[in-house]
């Protein structure tokens, strides 16, 4: 299986292995031949394909990973809806590595409200008014059977 999405390029081993792993791969073999397998699942046929990416640990340094060129297997001939599924989760662990490695982009800071209140602006005072028009009050909410959240009163009986 040939992919142009796979970053080739060498990475931190710990970041690479921490993304394959956070996406179902495993880690198999030992010392030079480290390959990072994930089962990939026919849900027609019941099958089991095995979409496997060997690592190059001696990238140039002891803590680095250069990915090697991916593989799909598996007992029968692979569907075509294996193969995209495949492909989509090296498109996304492509698009992993390069936010984590190319894109080092601080994340937009919050803003906070300036008129102290909390809704920014009109335009989101609107919205929340109208999120509100559409919940049920208290007395509809005891008519149904339901408890207020958060209860906001106790009566007096």
């Amino acid at each position: 299986m040939q992919t142009k999405s796979l970053v080739f390029e060498k990475k931190p081993l710990a970041k690479v292995h921490s993304i394959l792993t956070s996406q179902g791969f495993t880690m198999t073999g030992i010392d030079e031949s480290v390959k990072y397998r994930a089962p990939l699942r026919d849900s027609s046929t019941e099958s089991i394909y095995w979409l496997e990416i060997p690592i190059d640990q001696n990238a140039s340094g002891p803590n680095d990973a250069k990915l090697g060129v991916p593989s799909l297997y598996g007992e029968n001939r692979i569907p075509l809806p294996v193969m995209d599924a495949a492909e989509s989760k090296l498109y996304e662990i492509a698009d992993y590595l390069r936010n984590i490695f190319e894109r080092k982009v601080a994340p937009p800071t919050a803003q906070k409200p300036q008129n102290g209140s909390m809704a920014r602006d009109a335009d989101e005072i609107k919205r929340l008014g109208k999120e509100m028009e559409s919940m049920p009050t208290n007395s509809e909410l005891d008519e149904s059977g339901w408890i207020p959240d958060p209860i906001q009163y106790e009566s007096k009986n």
